[in-house]
């Protein structure tokens, strides 16, 4: 058994489950349960009757498993685990099992001094000849605190031919370097129980659609005991609103008999019930009434005579029909293949999902034919559709591994270690995909074993110069750990590096995911001439909201993007935490922000960031002719501006909108989650990012008239003329205030001004405006928005003004900010309309904060009023006005 129970066919992750967790799932049947009591040790030989436990390289025999007095969670008795290096498994005895029915298995788990081991459950499902089917997997831990409760499930399987079920527990190493050398797992209170077993698909299992009219959900349910429970669909959109229902009752049918043909499995009589078999099945569709682009949900709940027996969700995604663009820098690592989908739908996937690259495994064995006709197929239809496929040479086929030894986790810098041993094997495939693949990958994004390795140039060089002799364009790259020194030399022996943050441990588990800005500062410091392959994690799905991931996402694509990545590539697309698919091929809440922003900045050209009235974050790219501005801010505001004649919203779920107007001006409503304004005028926001005043500040020696310069350039595709009026704060005088201009293709404007500030003049940074109006191959007009700063910034204040019911005073609170090392010493006056100065002092003030208060007697008259604080330099030249706003 040990043997079969390594090659699951297909690994699922633990799916939601429906029911509390410290209670047993209300509608199961009890199939199987061990408390690893006397009754369950009859030979007194303290192991569990009936159990296996698993051998072979990795899994020594002398770590230390046993039924165990020392603590339990129920009952009297456990079973633990000790551990001295390498890891342990044992397997119950088989349970019969059947495809019409869904399972959970729960289990109760405390670890002791775990440093780098993590354990966890299984559930392998077998056919009746033996072979595992499928295996479903629990969270891992390392600390429990204490006793917890694991589940897996409720989980379904796919396979027809399920026979039998096993259950495992399990400790392993979670990296690839370090094992414990001590410590202790403890298991207890182990329960299998079957469920109802409901499941909804799509006929072809697409879960990415262009058409919403083609969208039919199909619900199967078996293994139920009522024949006509109500199925109730509900539509749901990806902020939790429901949309549509639909309900009717399941024409439920009888369930044949089963004969037993697996009483035995394994040389063990297997655990069974009466009536085990017995039950209802029945199938129903819908079609959802979807009508625009986006992510949705489709719940489904059964619902019995005793309440709710059974709840499934699907999700699926509405995308525009449209290829990628022709180059990006945008794609996914497909380290485990096609896997969940066929090599049929994982291409239609690819094409519709925004990607222009693909990491994919293609080293096959001699004997699979079929399987190198596949890749190529593959390698070929991506290349049609404009995404590049880089080959990853990672693990070599099972029937050579035991060339490289017997460990289960190869590292290629071993495997390549002796040209001898993997030239053979490897130059038929890369004879084979010469002509359509260019990027071969040695390793896959979480193997650095190449990080540290002697004589790595060299080595490098070598496999290099091998792989040559089977393809002439050949652009090598091999994984690399952010924090690693990179290599130097006059001459690379590789294209690219694929940067990870992969810890040294090796447990992706263990990943802290780079911020934008760390991502942003990496990528500056390592230019060169080798080019950089990132990968950027999502933000945990267990730990933050879609909102919080979506966004989060978009500014690391941005980073990446301006800061001149090569490549940009998620590492585990289907992966429940940190993916942007879920396990079973179906979409998760991040595959369109994902698929959205790569549309909208793949292979698009970078232009800058726009000044807009309300100051929030925007960065603008253009691609093709067309000009793009990703946008959003902090606090909820409305920008009122002009971008263009044709311009649309699109939300980062790909719904698009048309903002009201406001005469020339679109009225956009601005908040936390990003949106892209498509259809932007090119010229006009290029011609903005060029207006620009030099110097931008100007000193606070107010009365005393200041120059500066204004300069634009004309950046639409033909000559102009227009007028530029130019509007700064009332308390300012700005000559000329209005200029006409024109300008040649390609012309640059310039007009100095002079600027006198008044005495009560605010410091700090201003906004001034400039509106134009041209005349180019229509009649525009737009402002521009710019800050000048008045003062060194060395000071800045922050202000506060609220009235105190209780004595009627109005107070004002101001807080100083100084951002030099020297001391100084301020006077602070405080001017309100009708009533004496207040000053205070503020003595040798050096770098850091400062608050002064002032409360003004009876002040209600002056809410709604400005008041001026004027801090004067005591010995010197510094005068600094703040306006304080008595708000009501």
């Amino acid at each position: 058994m040990n043997s079969l129970l390594l090659l699951p066919l297909l690994l699922a992750a633990m799916p939601q489950a429906e029911a509390p967790i410290d209670a047993r799932h209300p509608e199961a049947i009890q199939l199987y349960h061990c408390d690893f009591s006397q009754n369950f040790d009859l030979n007194y030989d303290e192991w569990p009757d009936q159990w296996t436990r698993r051998g072979g390289v990795g899994f020594p025999r002398y770590l230390d498993i046993k039924v165990t007095e020392e603590d339990s969670a129920v009952g009297d008795r456990s079973l633990k685990m000790s551990l001295d290096g390498g890891s342990a498994a044992i397997y119950s005895p088989p349970i019969e099992a059947r495809e019409i029915f869904s399972y959970v298995l729960e289990a109760r788990m405390r670890t002791e001094g775990l440093k780098y081991d993590k354990a966890f459950l299984s559930i392998t499902f077998f056919d009746a000849k033996e072979q595992p089917i499928e295996t479903f997997y629990s969270e891992r831990f390392r600390e429990t605190g204490g006793w917890i409760k694991l589940r897996v499930g409720p989980v379904a399987p796919v396979s027809t031919d399920v026979a039998m079920a096993v259950i495992g527990l399990h400790i392993e190493p979670a990296g690839k370097i370090d094992e414990d050398l001590t410590g202790a797992v403890f298991f207890d209170d182990i329960w299998f129980a079957r469920l109802p077993k409901m499941t909804l698909a799509t006929p072809d299992g697409t879960h990415v659609f262009s058409d919403p009219s083609n969208i039919d959900i199909i619900c199967e349910v078996s293994g139920i005991v009522e024949r006509d429970p109500r199925i109730v669909f509900e539509l749901v959109d990806v902020g939790r609103q429901s949309l549509a229902k639909m309900e009717s009752r399941l024409n439920g049918k009888v369930v044949a008999r089963k004969s037993n043909l697996a009483s035995e499995l394994f040389g063990k009589q297997a655990q069974a019930t009466v009536n085990w078999d017995i039950g209802y099945a029945g199938k129903m569709d819908w079609k959802p009434p979807i009508t625009q682009y986006g992510f949705y949900e489709i719940h489904a709940t059964m619902i019995g005579s005793t309440g709710l027996m059974h709840r499934r969700v699907i999700s699926v995604a509405v995308v525009p029909d449209e290829l990628p663009p022709s180059t990006g820098e945008f794609g996914w690592s497909l380290r485990d293949g096609e896997a969940p989908l066929d090599m049929t739908n994982m291409g239609n996937l690819l094409t519709k999902v925004g990607v222009n690259w693909v990491k994919f495994p293609v080293w096959y064995g001699e004997n699979q034919k079929e399987r190198a006709n596949e890749v190529a197929r593959f390698a070929e239809r991506l290349k049609k559709n404009h995404i590049e496929m880089i080959a990853l040479v990672d693990k070599p086929p099972e029937d050579i591994r035991y060339l490289f030894g017997e460990n289960d986790n190869l590292l290629v810098a071993s495997i390549f270690a002796e040209p001898i041993l993997w030239r053979p094997y490897l130059e038929p495939v890369m004879t084979r995909l010469s002509l359509k693949v260019r990027y071969w990958q040695l390793g896959s994004d979480e193997d650095v074993s190449f990080v540290g390795y002697r004589n790595l140039l060299e080595k490098l060089e070598q496999i290099h110069a091998e792989l040559r002799k089977s393809g002439q364009d050949i652009r090598l790259g091999v994984p690399w750990r952010w924090m690693a020194e990179t290599p130097s030399a006059r001459k690379l022996p590789w294209e690219f590096l694929a940067y990870s943050i992969i810890p040294q441990n090796g447990d992706v588990n263990d990943v802290i995911p780079l911020t934008k800005d760390e991502l942003g500062s990496y990528l500056d410091s390592s230019k060169g001439p080798t080019q950089r392959f990132v990968t950027i994690y999502p933000l945990a799905r267990s730990k933050y909201t879609t909102n919080e991931r979506a966004r989060d996402l978009l500014e690391k694509m941005l980073s990446a993007k301006i800061h001149h990545a090569e490549a940009v590539f998620i590492p585990r697309p289907f992966d429940h935490e940190y993916g942007v698919m879920n396990e079973d091929g179906s979409p998760s809440e991040l595959l369109l922000p994902w698929r959205t922003t790569a549309q909208m900045i793949s292979g698009a050209t970078y232009l800058g960031q726009l000044q807009l009235p309300n100051d929030s974050n925007n960065h603008v790219f253009t691609r093709d002719g067309s000009t793009t501005m990703v946008i959003w801010n902090d606090r909820p505001v409305t920008e009122t501006i002009y971008l263009g004649d044709d311009v649309e919203v699109v939300d980062l779920w790909g719904r698009r909108v048309k903002p009201t107007q406001d005469e020339h001006r679109q009225v956009i409503e601005v908040g936390p989650i990003p949106m892209f304004i498509v259809g932007m005028n090119e010229s006009v926001a290029k011609m903005r990012m060029s207006c620009q005043f030099d110097p931008a500040v100007l000193s606070s020696n107010f009365g005393i008239p200041q120059r500066l310069k204004l300069s634009t350039k004309n950046e639409f595709p033909q000559s102009l003329s227009g007028v530029v009026r130019i509007v700064g704060p009332d308390v300012w005088e700005i000559t000329p205030d209005v200029t006409p201009f024109k300008l040649s293709l390609g012309g640059e404007y310039a007009n100095m001004l002079s600027i006198l500030l008044r005495n009560d003049a605010s410091s700090g940074y201003q906004r001034v405006r400039l509106d134009f109006e041209i005349e180019a191959d229509k009649t525009y007009k737009f402002s521009v928005y710019r800050r000048i700063l008045i003062g060194s910034g060395m000071l800045n204040v922050e202000s506060s003004c609220h009235l105190d019911e209780a004595t009627g005073d109005l107070v004002i609170e101001a807080e100083l900010l100084k951002q030099d090392d020297d001391f100084s010493t301020f006077d602070c006056m405080l001017f309100a309309p009708g009533r004496k100065r207040m000053q205070t002092r503020v003595t040798n003030m050096s770098r850091g904060r400062k608050t002064v208060t002032y409360r003004i007697p009876n002040g209600a008259d002056l809410l709604g009023t400005n008041l001026l604080l004027q801090i004067r330099e005591i010995g010197g030249v510094r005068i600094f006005n703040h306006r304080v706003v008595a708000a009501p």
